[in-house]
């Protein structure tokens, strides 16, 4: 059981391709397409409106300003690239071999899929299913199985949103918190490993790996590299083996030279008293002695450098397949570390760019901030001062007929921070009454000097 989201092609999956796409899909028998066992099949962007329709609408009408609405959620998440549309999982019981020839393995593998498959939304009311399908017109029976993990509980953005981990942790609080997705598929195939038991089956492990992360891909590469120091050791061993019985191969080469000069070696029967004995020299007895000896010892130590190299041997062959076998594990995940790089390569540049937006946005905020707090702080000073004078104008227009009220008595009936407009509206009325003040002198004089000039006409006559 694998993740293979980006690869995600329903068209291929449901076996809806053109004439061309099926030429290039050798792999495929589209003669026994019929076979396939098609057990979903829904549109995603349906599922969507169902699914999320109501919580956009939600969100929408909480937002005044007409750009932060969310006009197609769908669209959203497609062109975004933190998350992914919808996610895709493969599930294959058994390998190629188990289903050559043998249609009774094939069908076993469907029943078990299917099986498997009835009870997945139940164990897994977050994920939501649009299309699953059995595939039986490849070399063995395998599923697809394409469904939207949606999470809950959102305070920023839509209230309900796409999101893997979020999603299956909220329906098992058990998971690893760390590491959920793993957890989650490890209780998914344990449940197909326990189905296959109760038929009387054993689980093969293919398709993945046993990394739990990069910590341990390095713990790996550093077995790997604690084998090839083995290995070395071994070889030097072996090397160190193999001149052992080179130098001994010439001590036998000297030893059978020596052979033939016993050969030579003169010898007398005994007598008549003395049959079961030789006759021969000292030194000749010294040669056929120690020839014994070293022959004995050579034989001894021949057959324990045999069984030292047979042991260096399959040391070294054991070695040899163990570091095989990791360096396939290390080249799998050097391909996912790469394609990781890659992905994280991109997000580093989105985030870049993001934080390059933020700084500038940031910047014109505060220089907004800036402007508005002085615009607000000279135009409540100027609204104060148009209310206080307000306040007096209608106070002096309501009561300033009775001559016990006057504009100073009501300025007291003025809050403090309107009293400066009080006074310039003050300061105004009393402008004008000295103004009509002068107005009324000016005319009153006017009328006297009339007056006298009348006067003084009369007395004449």
């Amino acid at each position: 059981m694998k993740k293979d989201t980006r690869k995600t092609n329903i068209k291929h999956n449901n076996r809806k391709m053109s004439d061309k796409e099926k030429e290039q899909n050798t792999h495929i028998d589209f003669s026994r397409s019929s076979e396939n066992n098609y057990l979903v099949s829904k549109s995603l962007k349906e599922l969507y409106k169902t699914e999320f329709g109501q919580a956009q609408k939600d969100y929408n009408d909480k937002q005044k300003r007409a750009d932060r609405k969310i006009t197609n959620y769908y669209e959203q998440v497609q062109k975004g690239k933190k998350t992914s549309l919808q996610q895709e999982m493969i599930l294959q019981v058994g390998d190629k071999d188990d289903f050559k020839d043998n249609p009774e393995n094939q069908k076993l593998a469907n029943e078990l899929l299917e099986e498997w498959f009835q009870k997945f939304e139940e164990r897994n009311p977050n994920l939501k299913v649009y299309n699953a399908v059995i595939h039986n017109d490849e070399a063995s029976p395998h599923m697809h199985l394409n469904f939207v993990p949606v999470a809950t509980g959102y305070k920023r953005g839509m209230e309900k949103q796409v999101s893997f981990d979020r999603a299956i942790l909220q329906q098992d609080q058990t998971l690893n918190k760390e590491r959920p997705f793993e957890d989650w598929r490890n209780q998914e195939v344990q449940l197909l490993e326990k189905m296959l038991k109760e038929r009387g089956l054993e689980r093969s492990l293919i398709g993945t790996n046993d990394f739990k992360d990069v910590n341990d891909l390095k713990s790996r590469k550093d077995e790997i590299r604690e084998l090839e120091q083995q290995t070395l050791v071994a070889r030097k061993e072996l090397a160190e083996v193999n001149n052992k019985l080179q130098e001994d191969s010439q001590r036998v080469l000297k030893a059978t030279r020596d052979s033939k000069r016993v050969e030579s070696i003169q010898i007398e029967k005994g007598r008549l008293f003395d049959r079961g004995s030789v006759k021969m020299s000292v030194e000749d007895f010294e040669t056929i002695k120690t020839l014994a000896l070293a022959s004995e010892g050579l034989r001894t130590k021949i057959t324990g450098l045999h069984v030292d190299a047979g042991i260096v041997g399959m040391r070294n062959a054991e070695l040899k397949a163990e570091k095989e076998v990791l360096q396939n594990e290390n080249s799998e995940l050097k391909k996912e570390n790469e394609n990781l790089r890659a992905e994280n390569k991109e997000l580093k540049s989105e985030v870049s760019k993001l934080n390059l937006t933020l700084q500038h946005l940031q910047k014109v905020l505060a220089i907004m901030k800036n402007s508005a707090e002085k615009q607000l702080s000279i135009g409540k000073e100027k609204f104060n001062e148009f209310v206080g004078a307000s306040r007096l104008h209608e106070l002096t227009n309501r009561f300033g007929k009775e001559k016990s009220f006057m504009p100073e008595v009501f300025k007291k009936m003025i809050p403090e921070d309107e009293v400066r407009g009080a006074e310039k509206y003050m300061n105004i009325v009393k402008g004008r009454e000295m103004k009509k003040e002068q107005e009324e002198v000016v005319v009153e004089k006017e009328k006297i000097s009339k007056n006298t000039k009348n006067k003084e006409v009369d007395f004449e006559r």
